[in-house]
């Protein structure tokens, strides 16, 4: 969780290209190793509250296989500001805790590594927040395909069943079939300059529209019959765990340029521990922020 060596990869393209679709649909995509995956995770900045020690603020909830023990549960977030009116809402509820307590970057690999042990050891879990105008933009995305429905002022599937919420990832997809687009950029990375293809997915809908606005202007038709499509962290991670095409390992996230800068800024002006999971937890209860995400995604 503490390595961000490469969060300025994608927020330092040069130029871009949209290309024709990468896979069959998303749902096929490919299976990678769980180290790859995780690799691929650990360029993506997300922020945790963490104590003066760098070690997360947890809370417990009943362990769900035996009601007498309790899961320790880590947060995520994927907006900094989310994690910002968190932070002010322990100093308000909790002020012993909240006179240490600070935001420290982390990468979403770690998350998704809790995530993935607490199937097999409900001991730990995992709570990513995610941006709640974002996750709104992704309703509306999904009720515009039918995906989700609106029923006595419930959300459901399409199937009936309760919409559960996530993080979405916004990407582009051709109207046709649902492939995703893929993109050749030129990164630069370290002084240097290089060509890059990849397929990225966004966890904000705008960014993602600023630049299929950007390249319809330049180049119409590398995006004609196009359109925006959105799918759950978790769904994708799934994916690339579970199926076989080599592409998958081309999928990007990409974060904000405020994220980025955020993370870059904590990772160079604070000398304290990074966050890392493995450390011993503090424990306060849950802060109840104002304003902050709705529809998280729980992985226990």
């Amino acid at each position: 969780m503490k390595r961000l060596a490469h969060l300025g990869v994608l927020a330092g393209l040069v130029s871009s290209l949209w290309l024709a679709p990468a896979i069959g649909r998303y749902e096929t995509a490919t299976a990678l190793p769980e180290e790859q995956v995780l690799q691929i995770l650990n360029n993506v900045p997300v922020f945790m509250i963490t104590n003066d020690k760098g070690e997360p603020l947890t809370f417990e909830i009943p362990n769900p296989q035996d009601r007498n023990k309790k899961t320790q549960v880590f947060t995520f977030f994927i907006n900094q500001k989310d994690a910002e009116g968190a932070l002010n809402a322990i100093k308000t509820q909790q002020p012993e805790i909240g006179r240490v307590a600070r935001i420290s970057a982390a990468a979403l690999s770690g998350a998704v590594k809790i995530a993935l042990e607490s199937r097999k050891n409900p001991v730990v879990g995992v709570d990513i927040i995610p941006s709640k105008p974002q996750l709104e933009a992704a309703v509306n995305l999904l009720k515009q395909s039918g995906d989700l429905v609106e029923r006595d002022g419930k959300i459901l599937t399409k199937d009936g069943k309760p919409f559960i919420g996530g993080t979405p990832l916004f990407f582009l997809a051709d109207s046709k079939t649902g492939n995703p687009i893929a993109v050749e950029a030129q990164v630069r990375e370290n002084g240097q300059t290089r060509t890059q293809r990849f397929i990225p997915f966004y966890f904000d809908k705008m960014q993602l529209q600023r630049e299929v606005d950007q390249a319809r202007q330049q180049r119409p038709e590398l995006v004609k019959d196009t359109g925006i499509r959105v799918v759950m962290l978790d769904n994708l991670v799934a994916t690339m765990l579970s199926t076989n095409d080599p592409v998958a390992g081309q999928i990007q996230l990409v974060q904000t340029p405020e994220a980025i800068q955020f993370a870059l800024q904590q990772r160079g002006g604070n000398n304290a521990q990074r966050p890392n999971p493995a450390n011993q937890p503090a424990s306060p209860q849950r802060p109840n922020p104002q304003g902050g995400g709705q529809g998280t995604n729980r992985s226990r």
